[in-house]
């Protein structure tokens, strides 16, 4: 049976991937090469895609990525929530439920709703159906009394920084997806490729002398017109996305995912650069996320381990979350710019909007718009930080939207508030 719709909705537990929901949803987040979503549209090519958020990061998503709304289309429809990862194991089983389904059924993992496939007598028979926004809340009395399938296969980011931990798994499994549409590098230069067959590009690649791309230890994906510099090494897996750039010298280990127009350099380990973000000089980026429109200034450095060697703790605003992990290093937000020499500790969280100056290290909870980055900085104004904003988008050919703007005032209010009572 064919998928006619496909709904991703956004899990209750937004502040638990803080700081990127502040400015987009979920199934935007990248893990392994492809963002959430997009995974979903090439494992699923023939279904209308659907979305349900937050009315202001839906607006912003829909408006950034040209996508225009439309009404569910007749036929079945397939509603997942986007903190569950499309893995291949994952989209076997939620096919096969599809191909076999003789009625509608609520989607389970470990007896907690993550979805619900609906025929298309059900989802047509009323309007409390039809409603996506109803959809969104798989817990209603409407479908608790439907069908209850056990999915097995499951991987869930109850965290941020799950994404990291899964970026491995993630690299591996959306190889698979570019095969169809990328080329196996040729060996075109003084350049040195280790299981060459391993390692897909797109078009216009440009690749200097002395750059060292090893696949041995798994597949390395590069985007139509990635650039890489002189005497770089990349380990695999590794994804560097669309129009990006690697630096001289620079040093990419495995475990990387790097977005689209990204200036990359020093040494990155084990981490993912959403997208529109710079880290072009020497210093350590280590088990880590970035997300949008960041900049690392020169040495910028992250310690991703403890001398203890103890179990890492972040905190976020006033809740202390033991995240249980031995590597961690910086999970920062949209907008943010670090000075020269900065220092992160291990586990910190930056919100958005922030200008990082401080002279020893930063402090491990940065609120957005901080002035400074130390645990009594002041709050930057907003419309400064909406000044540097448009310049840097202007830089790349692109403008702050309005609906962009929007989701930056309202978390300016929500610090101001909490900060400066």
């Amino acid at each position: 049976m064919q998928l006619d719709n496909l709904l991703l909705f956004s899990p209750d537990s937004k502040n638990n991937y803080y700081p990127f929901t502040i400015m987009h949803p979920l199934w935007e987040l990248r893990v392994g090469a492809l963002r959430i979503f997009e995974k979903y549209e090439r494992e699923f090519p023939s279904a209308q895609m659907h979305f349900n958020s937050d009315s202001d990061l839906l607006s912003s998503f829909l408006r950034r990525f040209n996508i225009e709304t439309t009404g569910i289309k007749r036929g079945n429809l397939l509603a997942l929530d986007s903190s569950i990862l499309p893995t291949t194991d994952f989209i076997n089983e939620i096919n096969n439920i599809i191909d076999s389904a003789k009625e509608s059924c609520l989607l389970i993992n470990k007896s907690k709703p993550i979805g619900l496939f609906l025929m298309q007598n059900d989802l047509e028979k009323s309007d409390e159906f039809s409603n996506i926004n109803l959809l969104s809340n798989i817990e209603v009395n409407l479908f608790s009394k439907l069908k209850k399938i056990e999915i097995a296969n499951c991987t869930r980011l109850n965290y941020l920084f799950d994404a990291i931990e899964f970026n491995h798994s993630a690299l591996l499994n959306d190889v698979e997806l570019f095969k169809n549409e990328f080329r196996p590098i040729e060996q075109s230069g003084n350049f040195f490729l280790i299981q060459q067959e391993d390692i897909l590009c797109g078009e216009n690649v440009q690749i200097a002398p002395n750059v060292v791309l090893d696949a041995s230890d798994g597949p390395i994906i590069l985007g139509n017109n990635v650039r890489i510099m002189a005497q770089s090494t990349i380990l695999g897996p590794a994804y560097i996305g669309d129009n990006s750039i690697v630096k001289i010298g620079a040093k990419i280990y495995q475990n990387t995912s790097i977005g689209e127009y990204c200036k990359i350099g020093g040494e990155v380990d084990n981490s993912i650069i959403q997208s529109y973000s710079n880290k072009q000089h020497e210093g350590y980026l280590g088990d880590s996320f970035i997300s949008e429109w960041v900049n690392l200034g020169a040495d910028t450095n992250t310690s991703n381990l403890k001398n203890t060697y103890s179990a890492i703790k972040i905190r976020i605003e006033r809740e202390e979350i033991n995240t249980g992990k031995i590597f961690l290093g910086l999970l920062c937000g949209d907008h943010t710019k670090s000075g020269i020499n900065s220092m992160f500790n291990t586990g910190t969280v930056c919100g958005i909007g922030a200008i990082l100056v401080n002279e020893w290290y930063l402090a491990n909870f940065i609120p957005s718009f901080s002035w400074g980055g130390s645990k009594n900085s002041m709050i930057y104004k907003v419309d400064k930080a909406l000044d540097t904003a448009r310049i840097v988008l202007e830089r790349r050919g692109k403008t702050l939207l309005p609906d962009e703007e929007h989701l930056m005032r309202k978390e300016y209010l929500r610090v101001v508030s909490l900060y400066e009572q």
